[in-house]
């Protein structure tokens, strides 16, 4: 599967919407409902740079960054097509356009994510409680690949 990727741009936010719905419903399984709509993910990625992983004309996955801080706040790929290099290639945009290190956070129990970030380099830096549960601080330098 080739993969590329690209800045999000206004006509793709009903795809990483509908991409958002899809991952939360599948991944987070306690969400309550109105953390899985289009609205939660509309506000989940305001104010944030946003990029898009392409597989053919498909939009597969969509990465979002706060940029002041260099943080991560979204990295969500279909679930039908998770282990293919989208989440990959999202991170490699990501980390290269850094200025510094970039963070992010994961819930504990998402234990497939949390061994995914490792496999790509990044450390635990941190840990905290949210209403959702437990999660992992993780960090990785960025600027560089």
């Amino acid at each position: 599967m080739t993969i590329s990727v690209r800045r999000a741009v206004p006509a793709d936010q009903p795809i990483c919407a509908e991409i958002f719905i899809e991952t939360v419903t599948a991944t987070f399984p306690n969400e309550p409902p109105e953390g899985r709509t289009a609205e939660a993910y509309a506000n989940s990625i305001a104010g944030e740079e946003q990029w898009v992983a392409v597989s053919g004309s498909r939009i597969i996955g969509y990465i979002s960054i706060y940029c002041p801080t260099n943080f991560i706040h979204s990295l969500y790929v279909r679930p039908d097509s998770q282990g293919q290099g989208a989440g990959r290639a999202l991170l490699a945009v990501a980390l290269r356009s850094a200025k510094g290190d970039m963070e992010l956070k994961t819930d504990k129990f998402n234990t497939r994510a949390f061994a995914f970030y490792r496999r790509q380099g990044w450390r635990v830096v941190g840990e905290g409680m949210a209403a959702t549960g437990p999660w992992w601080r993780l960090r990785r330098a960025g600027g560089i690949l």
